[in-house]
């Protein structure tokens, strides 16, 4: 307690002065905070006393010296702290020691205050801290060694589990309070079809869709902390009047107008509860231990708005992401791509070029999820100009991860390519790193573990590397290699990670991560008593709530008396969760005379919680069937006794999945799945396909969905043909297409089109299928009939065959009549059936 009233103490000028402050979030950054220049300041005072003085200056002060950051006012006679005063370098340290914490940076007084709006040098406050966080962390790395220690808990704010309000279903109220402000006044910007589209699309012109995306910007219970609110009251953002407090006090009041109509929602009062809390009230978990040491651009992708995407690592120049096409950003840090890019400056991409060459290794470092396992030349990180010239490009193929690289050894678009195994990458989160060195040449890790691919090209020097590419993630700098998916994390460092480095970094995580401190002292009669829990973002749509344990912050730290505990229970938004209770059978005890300070684990296990109102708003809380000399019963079944029934028995044979039967697809047709027609088809019938192997769980709708991707395929299939040479097929056995449906004979419809077809996609020599001559002949059938049975009971005078038109017959009829066909087979079991 001392010290924290030492450190308050220390930081008061700090607190007090807001000169040099103010938001830096609108387009008066500059004008508020205007630099007297920007020229590279040369110390000339006493040299620094210690090693640590002397890592002060390199990662802290050299950075933050310029009168465009903080030198115009931290200075010799300016405000204090005086933590970048020119005249003593060793002042300055002092200095700055009052308002950095090198066990963990994130808490520094320095950052807080930066990502509060104070004097913020960058378009995005968040950056800002973020940058100076690295900064800080540098330091620390030099003076310390390795990363932050261990992670110093705060006593969360003391909230008791409110009533509160959840967003309806329906978006009757929202449509009726709320979206014509934001229709009428945000369309220009905040829906897809603007000239210049801006998350979140709240003015979208579906009124559903606006509603989902305008549930993060709104706050029911506080409407003047919504952020749709304070962007136009503090930020000046996109105001329709002349008046912007009143278009601000107009959108909290309707709003409050749709807060009105939503009841509040109580906890039950029979209920065991902890404190509640929201996420920002959590402990940042510092990063996770990574190892950063040679960081020379780094994506975080924290600021979750506008279009940039700011470049952390600290090594100027900033190598800043402009994002543009479709991207979106990912809560809990990321963005997801679908067919946009985020692309920096030729310019500031030099800096990779000088830092890598000059080094002669390099790792690529990314957390992505990538959308299908069937994309295609699909550039996920790329350093480059374009299809044909690269340095390096770590890209997805399939499923699995294509690098190429450009080096003395290599050609200029950095081939051969190394691959890793078919089916290492997954539609999942993953952790990849291609590391490369001058000895071991490249190396590709996932998950932590080294793939064990072999690089095809002897490893050479990196001369050959141009510096005027462009670093593009998402696509090719000429916009032809588009990639799926979320990036939820990128690094470049100008060394080859070991693989303890890199499995370092994998057990580090990604995102947004932080410590939630449940109290629970009130219960227990324990002051300072609390079940914490490692939280971050899953998704878009959960949080993940993992490694729970127990801790007592008394100071002095006094022993916890022990302590029952049952079926603990997570709580959302004023009431228990009916599903992801994972602690129910919970049955321990907390501290006793084994626990003497730090944190007890509790459990191995972690629950998946859903997201409800956006992060900044979803209120949690802990319920328990015991806790203490408290307790509530939960009703349990009976006690019948339970009888286990032999298991049925399971079918010998699985249907394939949606990305099983789209390569398969694929691979019998020849069409590639990274083609535009097929690749829309397959997005827009993907949900409607397979998700498992069980042939139990089959759907009429499934075999729709097969139908519809197999006719796209076999319409691409001919329609290339068409386009190489029409009157000799290659797939067909020289099949013209040029001909007269009806002038082709029925052995010739047999022989060209129902033999390869039954062939090629029907295979041959499996246990159980059926005769090739039985799907030869019905296919014949479908072609060359010449019953008269549509409609049924109706005769029209014209064959049913699709290859006999009666008197005549258009002259696409034997292209439309080989797809038909073509589509037949391929949808049919024998390619579902494995």
């Amino acid at each position: 307690m001392k010290h924290s009233l030492l450190m308050m103490a220390l930081l008061a000028p700090l607190l007090l002065v807001t000169g040099c402050g103010g938001s830096s979030s609108g387009p008066d950054v500059q004008a508020n905070n205007p630099p007297v220049d920007d020229g590279t300041v040369v110390y000339s005072g006493p040299a620094p006393r210690t090693a640590d003085v002397s890592a002060f200056k390199v990662n802290l002060w050299d950075n933050l010296v310029s009168t465009d950051r903080c030198g115009a006012c931290h200075s010799d006679g300016g405000q204090a702290p005086a933590f970048v005063m020119q005249s003593d370098i060793n002042l300055a340290y002092s200095a700055a020691n009052t308002v950095v914490s090198l066990n963990n940076p994130a808490a520094s007084e320095m950052v807080i205050k930066v990502a509060g709006g104070h004097n913020c040098w960058l378009g995005s406050d968040v950056a800002c801290a973020s940058v100076l966080e690295t900064w800080i962390s540098n330091w620390a790395q030099a003076s310390i060694g390795g990363s932050a220690a261990a992670v110093s808990f705060v006593p969360p704010p003391d909230r008791e589990p409110g009533a509160t309000r959840g967003y309806p279903e329906s978006s009757a109220l929202f449509d009726s309070y709320v979206y014509p402000l934001m229709r009428n006044f945000c369309v220009d910007c905040h829906q897809p079809d603007a000239a210049t589209p801006v998350q979140p699309y709240f003015a979208h012109d579906n009124v559903d869709t606006a509603y989902l995306a305008a549930q993060p910007v709104m706050n029911l219970d506080v409407p003047l902390s919504s952020r749709v609110v304070e962007r136009l009251a503090e930020d000046n953002h996109n105001c329709w009047t002349d008046d912007c407090g009143e278009d601000a006090e107009a959108m909290a009041d309707a709003i409050a107008a749709m807060a009105a109509g939503i009841p509040l929602t109580p906890p039950e009062d029979f209920l065991v509860l902890s404190r509640a809390l929201l996420l920002g009230d959590g402990t940042p978990a510092s990063g996770g231990n990574r190892f950063d040491t040679n960081l020379v651009a780094r994506y975080e992708f924290r600021t979750g708005e506008d279009s940039t995407a700011y470049d952390t690592s600290g090594v100027e120049p900033a190598l800043d992401l402009t994002l543009s096409g479709d991207v979106t950003w990912v809560d809990g840090w990321g963005i997801q791509l679908a067919g946009g890019r985020a692309q920096g400056s030729t310019q500031n991409s030099s800096k990779l070029h000088a830092l890598i060459t000059g080094s002669g290794e390099f790792s690529v470092e990314a957390w992505v999820v990538p959308a299908t396992t069937g994309q295609m030349d699909a550039n996920i990180v790329s350093y480059s100009a374009g299809t044909q010239a690269r340095n390096v490009t770590l890209a997805q193929q399939g499923s699995a991860y294509r690098t190429l690289l450009r080096h003395d050894g290599t050609d200029a678009n950095g081939m051969p390519e190394m691959d890793s195994a078919e089916e290492s990458l997954q539609a999942t989160l993953q952790h990849v790193v291609m590391t490369y060195s001058p000895t071991q040449g490249r190396q590709l890790f996932i998950n932590g573990r080294d793939t064990g691919v072999i690089d095809p090209a002897t490893p050479d020097l990196l001369n050959s590397w141009s510096d005027n590419f462009a670093l593009v993630l998402g696509n090719e700098a000429s916009g032809d290699r588009p990639w799926e998916g979320v990036i939820r994390f990128v690094a470049i460092h100008n060394r080859a990670l070991s693989a303890q480095q890199i499995n370092q970094n994998f057990a580090a995580g990604v995102g947004e991560r932080s410590y939630l401190l449940f109290g629970i002292g009130d219960v227990i009669g324990v002051n300072d008593s609390y079940i914490g829990f490692l939280v971050s973002r899953f998704d878009q749509y959960s949080y993940l709530f993992a490694e729970p344990f127990f801790i007592n912050l008394s100071d002095p730290l006094a022993s916890a008396p022990a302590t029952d505990i049952e079926g603990m229970r997570m709580g959302l938004n004023g009431r228990e969760l009916a599903v992801g209770q994972a602690w129910v059978n919970m049955d321990t005890q907390l501290g006793g005379s084994g626990y003497n300070g730090g944190t007890q684990p509790l459990s191995a296990l972690g629950t998946i919680i859903p997201v409800e109102r956006g992060s900044a708003q979803d209120e949690f809380f802990l319920t328990f069937a015991r806790l203490g000399g408290e307790s509530h019963s939960y009703s349990t079944p009976g006690s019948t006794p339970i009888v286990i029934q032999p298991a049925s028995e399971q079918p010998d044979i699985g249907i394939r999945t949606f990305d099983e039967i789209n390569a398969s697809m694929s691979a019998l047709t020849g069409v590639s799945i990274a083609n535009s027609q097929v690749q829309a088809t397959f997005e827009s019938v993907r949900q409607q396909l397979p998700a498992s192997e069980d042939p139990a769980g089959f759907l009429t709708a499934h075999q729709v969905g097969i139908a519809q991707l197999a006719i796209e395929y076999c319409n691409e299939l001919v329609e290339q043909e068409l386009d190489d040479n029409p009157s000799s097929s290659s797939f067909f056995n020289g099949l013209n297409y040029t001909s007269n449906a009806n002038s082709i004979s029925d052995s010739d419809w047999r022989n060209l089109v129902a033999v390869p077809l039954a062939q090629r996609m029907v295979g041959d020599m499996l246990d159980t299928q059926p005769p090739l001559s039985d799907v030869e002949d019905e296919l014949v059938y479908l072609l060359v009939t010449t019953d008269d049975i549509k409609p049924i009971g109706s005769p029209d005078g014209i064959p049913d065959g699709l290859a006999r038109c009666g008197a005549d017959c258009p002259a696409d009829q034997t292209a439309i009549a080989v797809k038909a066909a073509c589509a037949t087979a391929l949808a049919s079991a024998t390619l579902l059936i494995q």
